[in-house]
């Protein structure tokens, strides 16, 4: 019977604020599922709600938050790839300017 009192006069657990910050860019900034990231880390969803709330962000703004950033990393992506793709295209046009200026003298 004591080993009860003594769970319910335990307070919670107090975490620093680093480990608060980490947990809530996992969420917002890696888009990792609350939920996932509250069981990874062992703590109740509903404190990391309130961590999140703190932040200025809520369950619902972090998931369009999330998906909107996940666009954008893809959209960055495509970037890079047709900006490759560009300037592969630019030196196979040089090479032929030139190969048609070689050809065309007399």
């Amino acid at each position: 019977m004591e080993q009860q009192k003594d769970k319910k006069g335990t307070p919670p657990p107090r975490y620093d604020t680093a480990f608060k910050a980490g947990a809530v860019k996992m969420v917002t900034e890696q888009g990792r599922d609350p939920k996932e990231v509250a069981r990874d880390l062992g703590i109740c969803i509903d404190t990391l709600r309130s961590w999140l709330k703190a932040s200025g962000m809520q369950l619902g703004q972090v998931s369009r938050y999330n998906r909107e950033q996940q666009r954008i990393r893809e959209l960055e992506a495509e970037i890079r790839t047709l900006r490759k793709q560009l300037g592969e295209k630019e030196e196979v046009i040089d090479i032929l300017k030139k190969s048609v200026g070689i050809l065309s003298k007399p």
